[in-house]
């Protein structure tokens, strides 16, 4: 999965590159008109590629009704744009999904638990790039525990879309160490 720029992977070409700056754009202000020479800039896209999107984004309501040629208004109450700026930032989501799977499948849970890699810094833009588990097992973990987190790392990368790997630590020091500064800690909460 492409987290740095995850509409343009889902939607190659003009269409993600525009919705990408909408985003961006809507975030920042979505009340203030959008001149076409500032959406062809921030989207990377001539101004006629624009045209034949910005219709298709009209009939779904995302944009208000407008002439060829005339400024962008976005329709900052459509519902899409709740879903297309979840999109936008997936870091929350992946760190809620590894939490929720951890505790469903590590029992007992384990005495720390962090991410780090370009995944959860969101610069991942294939899936070759890596979200790393940092775990410190709990001290009353049975034999099998471990092959647990096997599962875990397996299920992981496959919802993901990107390499899921671990390092055991054998306590928070060493953990931390691992993790450096831009570490997540997922558990304990």
């Amino acid at each position: 999965m492409n987290f740095a720029t995850p509409l343009s992977a889902l939607f190659p070409g003009t269409s993600g590159r525009l919705l990408t700056a909408l985003v961006d754009h809507h975030s920042a202000d979505a009340d203030r008109p959008l001149p076409l020479d500032e959406l062809s800039k921030n989207a990377s896209v001539t101004s006629t590629q624009l045209e034949a999107v910005l219709f298709r984004l009209g009939l779904l309501g995302l944009i208000a009704p407008r002439r060829k040629g005339a400024a962008v208004h976005l329709v900052p109450g459509h519902i899409a744009w709740g879903a297309l700026h979840q999109l936008t930032d997936l870091r929350d989501a992946v760190i809620d999904v590894v939490r929720e799977e951890a505790q469903a499948r590590l029992q007992p849970a384990p005495d720390y638990l962090a991410l780090t890699g370009a995944v959860i810094e969101g610069t991942a833009t294939n899936p070759a790039d890596v979200l790393e588990l940092i775990v410190v097992p709990p001290p009353t973990a049975r034999a099998d525990w471990h092959q647990g987190l096997a599962t875990l790392v397996t299920h992981l990368s496959r919802d993901l879309g990107n390499v899921v790997v671990h390092r055991a630590a054998q306590d928070m020091a060493e953990a931390k160490a691992m993790g450096a500064a831009n570490a997540v800690r997922v558990l304990p909460a």
